[in-house]
Parts: structure tokens; sequence; C-alpha cells
């Protein structure tokens, strides 16, 4: 019991320092210098791999490794997490190669992006990505997990928000035209 109470105020930890951070050094840096400085694009990474890190925490020792590890979900569930995994894989990592290095880490921002997978939704990378942490509580399901996936999707909000200021503030109206024609996320209107 010890352990799950542990788990659960690292999770709210993490949340809070993630929200804190997206909104605080993250927005600072855009505001100021109109791009990320290498301590706090670092620190950005650290805190991602912090999230992606966290099923340690509260999944089997064996999670990662799907093929030997058992699972406390019927067999619909682990095929779906296995498939929402590798399309969430391809999907997450193939929009920002799409994007390419620069436009992902945000030092090259002299257009608006609308290619791909970005006519459809302004954030696939954190779209997929959150498919590839679904497909995981999928495969492990306990509270832990569905409290991770609200966690990160917090924290990837977070960061969600901060970007779109900055690049509003970049592109002025051309980002606003196509937030209103692209969905933050998904659906039919856009959100933002």
């Amino acid at each position: 019991m010890s352990q799950v109470i542990g788990s659960m105020l690292f999770l709210a930890l993490l949340l809070a320092i993630g929200v804190a951070f997206f909104r605080g050094p993250v927005r600072a840096d855009y505001r100021r210098y109109g791009r990320l400085r290498t301590h706090t694009g670092l620190a950005e990474w650290v805190m991602i791999l912090a999230i992606f890190a966290s099923p340690y925490l509260f999944n089997p020792p064996c999670w990662p490794f799907v093929w030997s590890c058992p699972s406390s979900g019927p067999a619909w569930s682990r095929v779906a997490g296995l498939m929402l995994i590798v399309v969430g894989a391809l999907l997450s990592f193939g929009s920002m190669a799409w994007l390419g290095l620069k436009r992902s880490t945000g030092l090259q921002v002299t257009t608006v992006f609308e290619s791909g997978l970005y006519r459809w939704t302004r954030n696939p990378q954190v779209l997929f990505g959150m498919g590839m942490i679904l497909g995981v509580v999928c495969l492990w399901p306990s509270l832990l997990a569905l409290l991770w996936l609200f966690v990160t999707f917090g924290v990837f909000h977070a960061m969600v928000l901060t970007e779109e200021e900055h690049l509003a503030r970049i592109h002025g109206p051309a980002y606003l035209d196509y937030c209103r024609r692209v969905p933050r996320y998904v659906g039919r209107g856009a959100s933002g």
C-alpha cells in the first residue's frame, strides 16, 4: 500500500513540476529570447523522460518486454494495447521526423507548418504519444496507470499551451488562422 501512495505522490509532484516548468521557465525563455535556451531545452527532455519512465514505479518489473511479462488485462486489451503502442510510436515519431528536428525543438519557426498530419491536428506528436501511453495502460490496467495517463496529458497540455502562445506571437494572423482551421488535438472545430 505504501508503494501505491508513494507512486501517487510522485505522479502528483511530476504534474505540478511539469505544469510549473512549462508555464514558468519555458514560457519565460520564449518571451525573452524567442527560443529555448540550452539548459531549458535539456530540462524539457529530462521532464519528458521522467514522464515516460514513470511506469517503472507501478507496472510489473518486466513491463517494457511485453512478450515475457504477464498482463492483468484480457486478451483484447493486450492486442489493443500493442496496436496503440505501435501505431502511436510510428505516428508520433513520424510526425516529429516530418516536422524536422529544428522545428520540433523550436529552433526553426519561420513559417506555419501545415502538411502531413499537421493538416488534421496541430499536435500529432502529443496526440499519438498519448496513444502509446494509453496502450501501456491497456496492457497493464491499474488505477496508477490511469493516473499516469492523466498526469502525462496535463504536463503535455501545459507544454502545448506554452508553445501555441509562442507561435501566435511569432506568426500572428497566419498562426491564428491555422488554429481556427485545425484542432489542437482532435475534433471538427478548432480548439484553443
